[in-house]
């Protein structure tokens, strides 16, 4: 592998004068943003779709946004969308979006691992129903395998909220079902956001007669720690909901959101806790507005977008540089408000603002990324040449990806409950008792307010016990993944009931009881 090289001076180049730092991508071809990242080379990789020929769209560009390559994903048949990239294990990228492949007109998530020259490694969709369904967002985590966040309409509605685990190879090792609250008729994740310890899914939450903002914060492995429903509480009338979260490195979260029809900040302790709501305008726009992404510059400084009518023909579409409280130190007014809008922010390695979003340009919309440095001024072009050395031993070239994708069902253990049993038969039993194993196993956790749902689809090995009437264990066993059934001779046992239960982390995840005549 070589190593890439990178001449940069970066802060010591000279710069064109006064040269706004602003490229525009895919005009004439409908193209949508989704996401942005800075790469290991400090050039830009950039997801979205190209609507108008259905393909996903995943663009690298250099430190000045000019392409380097661009993929295409997709068939030209079905439509398919990139909504985020991420550097992935052994230096490839990973990604997730959607695809009708499948399930035309609806969409189904899908995760694609590319090696490092842009090939095709795997792919994976994910296949529930006939519903619209879709993901929001991929992230590599430390064991080498990949957290996928999903949004599903299937079986119950009310379980729409989903995360998957896969490993290096892209095999499904398990899915967290976070279901439905008492008192929340329906929910909606717009992102997640992810640190080395925590995971957080932001979106919103229809609770009786309001939206709110919403919020669910898991460990590495899923499992829920707090549920937040903003201002369920603190605010009866409280209408809104939020799009993308940072935090802290105090351990506080910010949001960008929205209240009624005005860009907000929002602000909450690591422990899910309520501290505070800021409007960034001083009036209601009379015609709505709406706050989508947000970075933090330092602990002291946050960036937030907002896009706001005052009329049904005048716009505005700003980056707001605030203090931890939302009050603005600088406003910076972007190009084309009316018809443009916001998908995501990033921080550069050297403290500058990279804006990825929409802009329309006549009725057809193009991509537009900018760049601003720490005071919301345009980022000059860098003028000194950049060398790039790839990691990949050959030039990455423009071309068209047209993944074999593997289906993965994820709806059979609720479709067909008896694939996540253990049985025991017969019942009653004389000498011989057949024990078969469960195909997924199942471990329901929380209570009747916060509750979720496990489902392992991988596994090395389960344990099972069997216990008396009395509750004395008379038998205890591995069992490997790979084994589906097993005979117990019960001759010797005295006349009664048994209790069978397979174990796995310490939990219960199947049980049976049986009469030995």
């Amino acid at each position: 592998m070589k190593k890439f090289l990178i001449i940069l001076f970066l802060a010591f180049s000279q710069s064109i004068s006064c040269q706004n730092w602003i490229q525009y991508y895919g005009y004439g071809h409908q193209p949508y943003s989704y996401y942005c990242l800075e790469h290991y080379d400090r050039g830009y990789l950039l997801a979205g779709d190209i609507q108008n020929i259905h393909y996903g769209w995943l663009i690298k560009t250099d430190i000045n946004g000019n392409v380097l390559w661009d993929k295409k994903i997709g068939n030209g048949s079905s439509y398919n969308s990139i909504s985020c990239v991420e550097r992935a294990n052994e230096n490839g990228l990973i990604l997730s979006g959607g695809t009708t492949q499948f399930n035309s007109p609806n969409f189904d998530p899908f995760i694609i691992k590319l090696n490092k020259c842009g090939e095709l490694e795997w792919c994976r969709i994910l296949v529930l129903d006939n519903e619209n369904d879709g993901d929001f967002g991929v992230k590599p985590t430390l064991d080498g395998g990949y957290i996928l966040g999903g949004l599903f309409f299937g079986n119950n509605p009310y379980d729409r909220i989903r995360m998957f685990k896969f490993d290096s190879i892209g095999e499904l090792l398990w899915v967290k079902i976070y279901n439905k609250t008492s008192n929340i008729n329906s929910e909606a994740i717009q992102t997640m956001y992810t640190d080395d310890s925590t995971i957080l899914l932001t979106g919103s939450a229809y609770t009786p007669n309001w939206l709110r903002p919403y919020f669910i914060e898991t460990d590495t492995a899923g499992n829920e720690k707090w549920r937040l429903v903003y201002s369920q509480h603190t605010d009866t009338s409280y209408v809104g909901e939020a799009w993308t979260t940072v935090k802290s490195s105090t351990g506080n979260y910010y949001s960008a959101a929205r209240r009624e029809n005005s860009p907000e900040l929002l602000k909450f302790s690591g422990q899910g806790y309520e501290l505070m709501n800021h409007d960034l305008l001083s009036s209601m726009p009379e015609f709505g507005g709406t706050s989508k992404v947000i970075t933090m510059l330092d602990d002291t400084t946050i960036i937030i977008d907002g896009s706001w009518a005052s009329s049904s023909t005048n716009g505005y579409w700003a980056l707001f540089k605030t203090d931890t409280l939302g009050n603005a130190k600088t406003t910076k007014y972007l190009p084309d408000p009316t018809h443009s809008g916001s998908s995501w922010i990033t921080k550069t390695f050297d403290n500058k603002i990279l804006l990825f979003g929409l802009n329309d340009v006549n009725g057809s919309t193009r991509v537009i990324l900018q760049k601003f440095n720490s005071n919301l001024d345009y980022d000059s072009v860098y003028t000194r040449q950049f060398t790039y050395d790839s990691l990949c031993p050959q030039p990455i070239v423009s071309d068209t990806i047209v993944p074999s994708c593997a289906v993965v069902g994820i709806d059979e253990p609720f479709k067909n409950p008896e694939t996540a049993a253990l049985k025991v038969y017969p019942n009653p039993a004389g000498s011989i008792v057949t024990v078969e194993f469960p195909k997924h196993l199942i471990v329901r956790q929380g209570n009747s307010s916060f509750g979720f749902t496990t489902v392992y689809e991988r596994w090395k090995s389960t344990t099972l016990e069997v216990y008396d009437v009395s509750g004395k264990r008379i038998l205890q066993q591995e069992i490997v993944r790979t084994q589906t059934t097993m005979e117990l001779d019960v001759s010797a046992w005295h006349g009664g009931m048994y209790y069978f239960r397979l174990v796995y982390n310490n939990q219960t995840v199947g049980e049976a009881k049986v009469v030995v005549e």
